[in-house]
Protein backbone atom coordinates (compact mmCIF):
# COMPACT_ATOMS: atom_id res chain seq x y z
CA UNK A 1 0.00 0.00 0.00
CA UNK A 2 1.26 3.49 -0.88
CA UNK A 3 2.09 5.51 2.22
CA UNK A 4 0.03 8.61 2.91
CA UNK A 5 2.91 11.04 2.56
CA UNK A 6 3.58 9.75 -0.98
CA UNK A 7 0.05 10.61 -2.07
CA UNK A 8 0.30 14.04 -0.45
CA UNK A 9 3.65 14.71 -2.14
CA UNK A 10 2.15 13.59 -5.47
CA UNK A 11 -0.65 16.13 -4.94
CA UNK A 12 2.07 18.75 -4.51
CA UNK A 13 3.85 17.61 -7.68
CA UNK A 14 0.60 17.66 -9.66
CA UNK A 15 -0.20 21.11 -8.27
CA UNK A 16 3.16 22.44 -9.44
CA UNK A 17 2.64 20.99 -12.93
CA UNK A 18 -0.91 22.37 -13.22
CA UNK A 19 0.26 25.78 -11.97
CA UNK A 20 2.95 25.89 -14.64
CA UNK A 21 0.47 24.85 -17.31
CA UNK A 22 -2.07 27.49 -16.28
CA UNK A 23 0.67 30.12 -16.09
CA UNK A 24 2.04 29.15 -19.50
CA UNK A 25 -1.38 29.74 -21.06
CA UNK A 26 -1.84 33.30 -19.72
CA UNK A 27 1.67 34.77 -19.44
CA UNK A 28 2.54 37.64 -21.77
CA UNK A 29 5.46 40.03 -21.99
CA UNK A 30 3.28 42.74 -20.47
CA UNK A 31 1.87 40.85 -17.49
CA UNK A 32 4.60 38.40 -16.46
CA UNK A 33 6.07 40.51 -13.63
CA UNK A 34 2.66 41.39 -12.16
CA UNK A 35 1.60 37.75 -12.53
CA UNK A 36 4.69 36.60 -10.60
CA UNK A 37 3.88 39.03 -7.79
CA UNK A 38 0.21 38.07 -7.65
CA UNK A 39 0.73 34.32 -7.23
CA UNK A 40 2.60 35.10 -4.00
CA UNK A 41 0.38 37.98 -2.84
CA UNK A 42 -3.06 36.42 -3.33
CA UNK A 43 -2.54 33.36 -1.05
CA UNK A 44 -1.05 35.37 1.85
CA UNK A 45 -4.31 35.68 3.83
CA UNK A 46 -4.80 31.90 3.74
CA UNK A 47 -1.17 31.32 4.72
CA UNK A 48 -1.37 33.72 7.69
CA UNK A 49 -4.62 32.12 8.83
CA UNK A 50 -3.08 28.64 8.67
CA UNK A 51 0.04 29.83 10.48
CA UNK A 52 -2.09 31.39 13.24
CA UNK A 53 -4.02 28.19 13.91
CA UNK A 54 -1.48 25.49 13.06
CA UNK A 55 1.94 27.14 13.10
CA UNK A 56 4.77 26.08 15.36
CA UNK A 57 6.72 27.93 18.07
CA UNK A 58 8.30 31.34 17.64
CA UNK A 59 11.35 31.26 15.34
CA UNK A 60 14.78 30.65 16.81
CA UNK A 61 17.75 33.03 16.35
CA UNK A 62 19.12 32.92 12.82
CA UNK A 63 15.69 32.49 11.17
CA UNK A 64 15.39 36.02 9.82
CA UNK A 65 19.03 36.17 8.79
CA UNK A 66 18.61 33.06 6.62
CA UNK A 67 15.49 34.47 4.97
CA UNK A 68 16.96 37.91 4.33
CA UNK A 69 19.96 36.28 2.65
CA UNK A 70 17.73 34.10 0.48
CA UNK A 71 15.13 36.72 -0.51
CA UNK A 72 17.03 38.62 -3.26
CA UNK A 73 18.00 35.32 -4.88
CA UNK A 74 14.44 33.99 -4.56
CA UNK A 75 12.90 37.07 -6.17
CA UNK A 76 15.29 36.87 -9.09
CA UNK A 77 14.64 33.13 -9.43
CA UNK A 78 10.85 33.57 -9.47
CA UNK A 79 10.99 36.33 -12.09
CA UNK A 80 13.25 34.19 -14.29
CA UNK A 81 11.00 31.17 -13.71
CA UNK A 82 7.96 32.90 -15.20
CA UNK A 83 10.04 34.27 -18.06
CA UNK A 84 11.26 30.74 -18.81
CA UNK A 85 7.66 29.46 -18.91
CA UNK A 86 6.65 32.33 -21.19
CA UNK A 87 9.50 32.05 -23.66
CA UNK A 88 10.04 28.31 -24.20
CA UNK A 89 8.06 25.06 -24.44
CA UNK A 90 6.85 23.82 -21.06
CA UNK A 91 7.98 20.27 -21.87
CA UNK A 92 11.53 21.56 -22.39
CA UNK A 93 12.01 23.88 -19.41
CA UNK A 94 10.11 22.03 -16.65
CA UNK A 95 12.61 19.11 -16.32
CA UNK A 96 15.56 21.49 -16.02
CA UNK A 97 14.79 22.20 -12.36
CA UNK A 98 16.33 18.77 -11.73
CA UNK A 99 19.70 20.49 -12.22
CA UNK A 100 19.51 22.04 -8.72
CA UNK A 101 21.26 19.20 -6.84
CA UNK A 102 23.98 19.10 -9.50
CA UNK A 103 24.91 22.68 -8.63
CA UNK A 104 24.80 21.81 -4.92
CA UNK A 105 27.38 19.11 -5.60
CA UNK A 106 29.55 20.84 -8.18
CA UNK A 107 29.95 24.20 -6.38
CA UNK A 108 31.58 22.65 -3.25
CA UNK A 109 33.71 20.44 -5.52
CA UNK A 110 35.01 23.47 -7.44
CA UNK A 111 35.45 25.73 -4.42
CA UNK A 112 36.85 23.43 -1.74
CA UNK A 113 37.61 20.18 -3.56
CA UNK A 114 34.86 18.22 -1.78
CA UNK A 115 34.65 14.76 -3.34
CA UNK A 116 31.57 13.49 -5.16
CA UNK A 117 30.73 9.88 -4.32
CA UNK A 118 29.92 7.22 -6.91
CA UNK A 119 26.13 7.38 -6.51
CA UNK A 120 26.07 11.17 -6.72
CA UNK A 121 28.36 11.03 -9.74
CA UNK A 122 25.98 8.59 -11.40
CA UNK A 123 23.13 10.99 -10.67
CA UNK A 124 25.02 13.84 -12.31
CA UNK A 125 25.62 11.71 -15.41
CA UNK A 126 21.94 10.74 -15.60
CA UNK A 127 20.89 14.38 -15.35
CA UNK A 128 23.36 15.37 -18.06
CA UNK A 129 22.12 12.50 -20.22
CA UNK A 130 18.54 13.58 -19.64
CA UNK A 131 19.33 17.15 -20.66
CA UNK A 132 20.86 15.75 -23.85
CA UNK A 133 17.83 13.57 -24.60
CA UNK A 134 15.48 16.56 -24.21
CA UNK A 135 16.76 17.71 -27.60
CA UNK A 136 17.92 14.36 -28.99
CA UNK A 137 16.21 15.07 -32.31
CA UNK A 138 18.92 17.64 -33.05
CA UNK A 139 21.72 15.03 -32.80
CA UNK A 140 21.66 14.44 -36.56
CA UNK A 141 23.32 17.85 -36.88
CA UNK A 142 26.21 16.84 -34.64
CA UNK A 143 26.87 15.10 -31.34
CA UNK A 144 26.85 18.32 -29.28
CA UNK A 145 23.93 19.91 -31.13
CA UNK A 146 21.29 18.92 -28.50
CA UNK A 147 23.22 20.92 -25.89
CA UNK A 148 23.67 23.82 -28.31
CA UNK A 149 19.94 23.73 -29.09
CA UNK A 150 19.21 23.91 -25.38
CA UNK A 151 21.46 26.94 -24.98
CA UNK A 152 19.75 28.70 -27.90
CA UNK A 153 16.44 28.51 -26.02
CA UNK A 154 16.37 31.64 -23.87
CA UNK A 155 13.75 30.12 -21.58
CA UNK A 156 15.91 27.03 -21.05
CA UNK A 157 18.88 29.21 -20.12
CA UNK A 158 16.69 31.11 -17.67
CA UNK A 159 15.48 27.85 -16.09
CA UNK A 160 19.07 26.66 -15.67
CA UNK A 161 19.77 29.93 -13.86
CA UNK A 162 16.68 29.28 -11.71
CA UNK A 163 18.00 25.82 -10.83
CA UNK A 164 21.31 27.39 -9.77
CA UNK A 165 19.57 30.03 -7.65
CA UNK A 166 17.29 27.40 -6.08
CA UNK A 167 20.36 25.39 -5.07
CA UNK A 168 21.25 28.29 -2.76
CA UNK A 169 17.75 29.31 -1.62
CA UNK A 170 16.78 25.69 -0.87
CA UNK A 171 19.63 25.37 1.63
CA UNK A 172 18.77 28.67 3.32
CA UNK A 173 15.05 27.85 3.33
CA UNK A 174 15.69 24.45 4.90
CA UNK A 175 17.66 26.19 7.66
CA UNK A 176 14.82 28.66 8.22
CA UNK A 177 12.20 25.89 8.39
CA UNK A 178 14.29 24.03 10.97
CA UNK A 179 14.44 27.23 13.05
CA UNK A 180 10.65 27.76 12.95
CA UNK A 181 7.93 25.78 11.15
CA UNK A 182 6.95 25.30 7.49
CA UNK A 183 3.85 27.51 7.82
CA UNK A 184 5.59 30.37 9.64
CA UNK A 185 8.45 30.17 7.13
CA UNK A 186 5.94 30.49 4.28
CA UNK A 187 4.14 33.43 5.86
CA UNK A 188 7.32 35.44 6.45
CA UNK A 189 9.12 34.40 3.27
CA UNK A 190 6.21 35.07 0.93
CA UNK A 191 5.60 38.43 2.60
CA UNK A 192 9.25 39.24 1.97
CA UNK A 193 8.88 38.31 -1.70
CA UNK A 194 5.73 40.44 -2.09
CA UNK A 195 7.28 43.46 -0.35
CA UNK A 196 10.63 43.00 -2.09
CA UNK A 197 9.05 42.91 -5.54
CA UNK A 198 6.85 45.97 -4.95
CA UNK A 199 9.46 48.59 -6.02
CA UNK A 200 10.21 46.52 -9.13
CA UNK A 201 6.49 46.50 -9.98
CA UNK A 202 6.17 50.24 -9.38
CA UNK A 203 8.97 51.17 -11.76
CA UNK A 204 8.12 48.54 -14.38
CA UNK A 205 4.42 49.45 -14.69
CA UNK A 206 4.62 53.17 -14.01
CA UNK A 207 2.23 54.85 -16.44
CA UNK A 208 1.01 51.47 -17.75
CA UNK A 209 -1.23 50.22 -14.94
CA UNK A 210 -4.55 50.76 -16.72
CA UNK A 211 -3.39 48.93 -19.81
CA UNK A 212 -1.94 46.08 -17.74
CA UNK A 213 -5.02 45.65 -15.56
CA UNK A 214 -7.35 45.71 -18.59
CA UNK A 215 -5.48 42.62 -19.76
CA UNK A 216 -7.07 40.73 -16.84
CA UNK A 217 -3.81 39.77 -15.13
CA UNK A 218 -5.44 39.70 -11.68
CA UNK A 219 -8.28 37.44 -12.77
CA UNK A 220 -5.93 35.15 -14.71
CA UNK A 221 -3.62 34.72 -11.72
CA UNK A 222 -6.26 33.31 -9.33
CA UNK A 223 -6.11 29.71 -10.58
CA UNK A 224 -2.26 29.50 -10.70
CA UNK A 225 -2.09 31.10 -7.24
CA UNK A 226 -4.59 28.56 -5.86
CA UNK A 227 -2.68 25.67 -7.40
CA UNK A 228 0.62 27.08 -6.14
CA UNK A 229 -0.47 27.43 -2.52
CA UNK A 230 -2.13 23.99 -2.62
CA UNK A 231 1.13 22.45 -3.84
CA UNK A 232 3.14 24.25 -1.14
CA UNK A 233 0.72 23.33 1.66
CA UNK A 234 0.76 19.68 0.54
CA UNK A 235 4.57 19.64 0.46
CA UNK A 236 4.80 21.28 3.88
CA UNK A 237 2.43 18.73 5.39
CA UNK A 238 4.25 15.82 3.75
CA UNK A 239 7.56 17.15 5.11
CA UNK A 240 6.06 17.22 8.60
CA UNK A 241 5.49 13.45 8.55
CA UNK A 242 8.53 12.17 6.64
CA UNK A 243 12.01 13.19 5.51
CA UNK A 244 12.40 16.33 3.42
CA UNK A 245 14.56 14.45 0.89
CA UNK A 246 11.79 11.93 0.23
CA UNK A 247 9.20 14.64 -0.38
CA UNK A 248 11.55 16.64 -2.59
CA UNK A 249 12.20 13.60 -4.75
CA UNK A 250 8.50 12.86 -5.27
CA UNK A 251 7.79 16.55 -5.94
CA UNK A 252 10.30 16.57 -8.78
CA UNK A 253 7.93 14.28 -10.67
CA UNK A 254 6.15 17.54 -11.47
CA UNK A 255 8.55 17.84 -14.40
CA UNK A 256 7.20 14.62 -15.90
CA UNK A 257 3.61 15.69 -15.23
CA UNK A 258 4.35 19.00 -16.98
CA UNK A 259 5.68 17.19 -20.06
CA UNK A 260 2.52 15.05 -20.29
CA UNK A 261 0.29 18.11 -19.85
CA UNK A 262 2.27 20.05 -22.45
CA UNK A 263 1.66 17.28 -24.96
CA UNK A 264 -2.00 16.70 -24.10
CA UNK A 265 -3.14 20.31 -23.64
CA UNK A 266 -0.63 22.56 -25.41
CA UNK A 267 0.09 20.06 -28.22
CA UNK A 268 3.83 20.60 -27.94
CA UNK A 269 6.13 18.47 -30.10
CA UNK A 270 8.83 15.89 -29.25
CA UNK A 271 6.96 14.79 -26.12
CA UNK A 272 8.32 11.21 -26.17
CA UNK A 273 11.98 12.23 -26.20
CA UNK A 274 11.35 14.98 -23.65
CA UNK A 275 9.56 12.54 -21.35
CA UNK A 276 12.51 10.13 -21.67
CA UNK A 277 14.93 12.96 -20.94
CA UNK A 278 12.83 14.17 -18.03
CA UNK A 279 12.68 10.65 -16.58
CA UNK A 280 16.47 10.38 -16.71
CA UNK A 281 16.83 13.76 -14.99
CA UNK A 282 14.33 12.85 -12.25
CA UNK A 283 16.15 9.56 -11.67
CA UNK A 284 19.47 11.37 -11.40
CA UNK A 285 17.89 13.92 -9.05
CA UNK A 286 16.61 11.09 -6.83
CA UNK A 287 20.02 9.40 -6.67
CA UNK A 288 21.74 12.61 -5.60
CA UNK A 289 19.11 13.72 -3.08
CA UNK A 290 18.49 10.32 -1.50
CA UNK A 291 21.94 8.73 -1.62
CA UNK A 292 24.46 11.42 -2.59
Amino acid sequence: MIQGWVLIALVSAAGDALRDLSAKRVLTKGNSLLFTWLIFALPLPAIYTADHFFGGPRPSPGFYGALLTALPLEILAQVLYMQALRLSPLSLVAPLLSLSPVFMLVVPFLLIGERINLIAGTGVLLIASGAYVLNAGASNKGFLEPFRALLREKGAVYMCMVALLFSFTATLSKKAIMLSSPLHYMAVYWTGIVVGMAPLLFFSYRGKWQETLRDGAVRKSFLPALLFVTAVFAAAYAMSITKVTYVTTVKRLSGLFSILLAGAVLKEESIRERFAGGALMVTGFALIVLFG
